[in-house]
């Protein structure tokens, strides 16, 4: 219910066409379209991704199409959808600290917690978000550069780096199975 949640939240504020990053985003997009959102959804053109990690999976079809760095319009660096696991792995630190509170103080701990976090993240906001723009502009002139270059000297075209990559995701579906006159050409050996 709760990423639903957070979906339903998210089509409410964001405008069209935004990516989730989400653990299991391979998966959800199913859950989400099937839902009672998944017609706003598709209507906004939103989409999933898989965090960086999850995409070196040994299932390739899952990574060709979900990874963050396969999704025109994500950051060519480590999606940000590992937050919540650094903020929960982080808060943990509060178990031993509220183990024997009542219900009430342990509430009063976390929430003075969460506060700090937000404090100490909302006052690196500014710098992290120039960075960010700063390090993008500067893939976008160096890399890009580098990739003209390359194509002219490969003679190859950006539409043919489209083709090789669904070439390969063809390669990579078709894998398992194996052509009739091959299967005879075998046995009849």
């Amino acid at each position: 219910k709760y990423p639903l949640a957070m979906v339903a939240k998210a089509l409410e504020v964001f405008g069209d066409q935004w990516i989730l990053g989400y653990d299991i985003g391979c998966c959800f997009i199913r859950t989400i379209v099937a839902s009672s959102l998944g017609p706003k959804f598709q209507e906004k053109k939103c989409r999933t991704c898989v965090n960086a990690f999850h995409g070196y999976t040994p299932n390739i079809i899952c990574q060709q199409h979900n990874h963050p760095l396969k999704n025109k319009g994500v950051a060519m660096t480590t999606t940000r959808n590992e937050t919540l696991e650094r903020v929960f792995s982080s808060s943990n630190q509060l178990a031993s600290i509220t183990r024997y509170m009542n219900a009430y103080r342990r509430r009063v701990f976390i929430d003075i917690y969460f506060c700090q976090w937000d404090r100490e993240k909302y006052q690196n906001l500014a710098r992290t978000i120039h960075n960010n723009y700063v390090q993008a502009l500067d893939i976008i002139e160096d890399d890009d550069e580098a990739v003209q270059t390359m194509l002219k000297e490969l003679q190859l075209t950006e539409k043919d780096l489209e083709t090789y990559f669904e070439d390969e995701v063809n390669h990579f579906r078709d894998l398992g199975t194996e052509l009739e006159e091959d299967v005879h050409a075998v046995a009849y050996v």
